[in-house]
């Protein structure tokens, strides 16, 4: 599927991944190389024969996950759910939107079957995933939706090398259970990786290739992912829904596949520090609030992605893309200059509304041209009416639609 922004790439042979996701020629995701292209029967997808077969992409699993409990899934690996083969389909091929949906079969061990239904439309680097889960059993199940994406942190200069400039970030909830709005779930509890910005209110993931799992109960629905060195970024979105039970109290969850030691299912396992065996990437892990499902009974839960290119950090995700330096107005006389970073979610136009107290708009300043595959970098002077309180940076998409506001600073006047 492809609008000439992005391109997703779907395997429903192997557990319905989106395999891989790209802006322009630049691969988001993970993708084995040893396993591209094959498929492996059932028997072959866990157990004693084969093991898990971690193809890449991203893929939904049931959470919790444990193996102390029937309420908890065991893997990976899972030869229905990760790895069975799933039914494919293209239910809408239109010139302004492309849908194909991917279905699980139905696993009896969790009593559960998973529908993902995967949206694409024009001018956007949008992705609307539509996640569905449906109590195929006969008994009452309680499950979480939990999106699994492996993104790429290679390092795409250095040949066998990973990338010491690739960054997450996910706001942390400030009512948040957890003492430090975050808690280390696998590795050392002081893995390097995991840093608060208590100033932007974030926790920064930083890549290398260290074993260790870090989760969030962030409730601003959003994470970010940026390779700095390419200047690339992957948004994931979601509903936080307050007060909801959420598994690992957590609404967000990253992996970073790395060297190490950590404890799982009472047994110590050790990652080797050699790639072909701990393969470079970190996963960006979203979960939905646990669903009590009687027999018959749907749960739906809806993800939107995005892609676009911008530097680190990202401080804010906003309908209309990201803001990596948030703008600034300051005067010179009788001259005004705004700048500020962002990165963009669509193809349009980018203008500076100057707004009174009241919210009336008072002018208007055409800030050019904008596309998702290139950087934001607003540095320009503006004219600022006498009036004005707050100017705020808008996106327009090429049908002149609004697609909301980026950011907006409040204006000193004398």
């Amino acid at each position: 599927m492809s609008n000439g922004l992005v391109t997703l790439y779907i395997a429903p042979d192997i557990g319905g991944r989106v395999i891989q996701y790209e802006l322009g020629a630049h691969p988001y995701f993970f993708v084995n190389p040893d396993l591209a292209g094959k498929v492996f029967p059932p028997e072959e997808n866990g157990g004693e024969k084969g093991g898990w077969k971690n193809y890449g992409g991203s893929k939904l699993w049931p959470a919790p996950q444990g193996w102390e409990r029937d309420d908890q899934w065991p893997g990976p690996p899972d030869p229905i759910l990760d790895g069975g083969r799933y039914q494919g389909e293209i239910t809408r091929n239109e010139p302004g939107q492309v849908t194909a949906s991917v279905t699980s079969p139905p696993d009896p061990r969790t009593g559960i079957q998973f529908t993902r239904t995967i949206s694409l439309s024009a001018g956007s680097t949008q992705v609307q995933l539509e996640c569905t889960m449906r109590n195929i059993s006969a008994r009452p199940v309680g499950w979480s939706i939990w999106e699994v994406t492996q993104l790429d942190t290679a390092d795409p200069q250095v040949p066998g090398g990973w990338n010491h400039d690739f960054w997450a970030y996910c706001p942390l909830n400030p009512r948040s259970v957890h003492p430090k709005g975050y808690y280390p779930m696998f590795g050392q509890v002081t893995h390097p990786s995991f840093q608060p910005d208590p100033a932007n209110g974030l926790l920064q993931v930083r890549y290398d290739h260290r074993v260790g799992k870090v989760g969030l109960d962030s409730n601003a629905g959003w994470l970010a992912a940026v390779n700095n060195q390419t200047q690339h970024a992957f948004i994931g979105k979601f509903m936080h829904v307050p007060n909801a039970p959420y598994p690992d109290h957590a609404s967000v969850e990253f992996w970073l596949n790395g060297a190490g030691e950590f404890i799982i299912n009472g047994l110590a396992i050790t990652n080797a520090p050699d790639p072909k065996e701990t393969p470079y990437l970190m996963e960006a892990e979203i979960l939905s609030p646990l669903a009590n499902l009687a027999p018959g009974e749907t749960y739906r839960f809806r993800i939107d992605w995005f892609a676009t290119r911008c530097p680190k950090p990202v401080l804010d995700v906003t309908p209309a893309g990201v803001v990596c330096q948030r703008p600034t107005l300051t005067r010179d006389g009788a001259r005004w200059r705004l700048t500020g970073v962002f990165g963009v979610f669509v193809r349009g136009q980018a203008e500076a509304v100057c707004l009174a107290r009241d919210g009336r708009q008072l002018s208007r300043v055409d800030l050019g041209p904008v596309r998702p595959d290139e950087v934001v970098r607003i540095a320009r002077e503006v004219t600022v009416p006498a009036d004005t309180y707050r100017v705020s940076v808008r996106v327009a998409d090429e049908a002149g639609l609004p697609r909301g506001t980026l950011a907006g600073v409040n204006v000193a006047l004398p």
